[in-house]
């Protein structure tokens, strides 16, 4: 089964369970390489995202946890997913981790150059509070620092999956069916000009007020 018949699968599945509805779409449908940056509301956001926009081979950047995971690996891996290791791990020292981020950047950098559609959360993870916290995360930065020319930077906001059994947030609310927003905007310019003119700070919170619907700097 190749991935595109997948990807119908997989969203025929969540339209099932969920009211899918998304805006901006077409703006994925150009020629361009795309860079495209979700917030990061649940476990199941990159299922979702990659059976929405299963005609556009994104390859996602995915923690190696998933990717070990008999089900959502066998996904990812036909979605030609890049795995990303666990930066968090207890037994990475400082040095090392940052060694690894600078790794992944360049990665990243590289598959764009040579025209690769790529998809990461600049979060790396899964927010516990209600609010989309960057922080000082250095990947988004340092490859919207080096954006090769020939890419356009989608951002991604999701809405509805906080709370659900995918999310880190609580309480629970167990809904049977659950409306679900994505919204695609291109904002290569602003995010171009953030990488170029502040810090690595300042430049997340740009991407954080927009997650969060937030009014972003000029």
């Amino acid at each position: 089964m190749n991935r595109y018949t997948l990807g119908k699968l997989v969203k025929f599945f969540f339209h099932w369970h969920y009211d899918i509805r998304v805006t901006g779409e077409e703006l994925l449908r150009d020629d361009a390489t795309h860079l495209v940056l979700p917030n990061h509301t649940a476990y199941i956001d990159p299922l979702i995202l990659f059976s929405e926009e299963w005609w556009l081979p994104i390859c996602p950047l995915t923690d190696e946890l998933f990717m070990r995971h008999p089900f959502y690996g066998h996904i990812l891996r036909k979605a030609d997913a890049i795995e990303v290791p666990d930066l968090n791990k207890s037994a990475m020292s400082r040095e090392e981790g940052a060694a690894a981020a600078g790794q992944l950047s360049r990665i990243a950098i590289d598959s764009l150059a040579a025209g690769k559609q790529l998809c990461f959360y600049p979060s790396g993870h899964v927010k516990t509070i209600d609010k989309e916290v960057i922080g000082n995360r250095r990947m988004a930065y340092e490859v919207c620092r080096e954006l090769p020319d020939n890419v356009r930077v989608i951002l991604c906001r999701m809405r509805g999956l906080e709370s659900s059994r995918w999310s880190k947030l609580k309480p629970k609310q167990h809904k049977w069916r659950r409306t679900v927003t994505l919204v695609f905007e291109d904002h290569t310019d602003d995010v171009r000009r953030w990488a170029q003119t502040l810090d690595r700070r300042a430049f997340n919170e740009q991407l954080e007020n927009w997650y969060n619907n937030e009014r972003t700097g000029d």
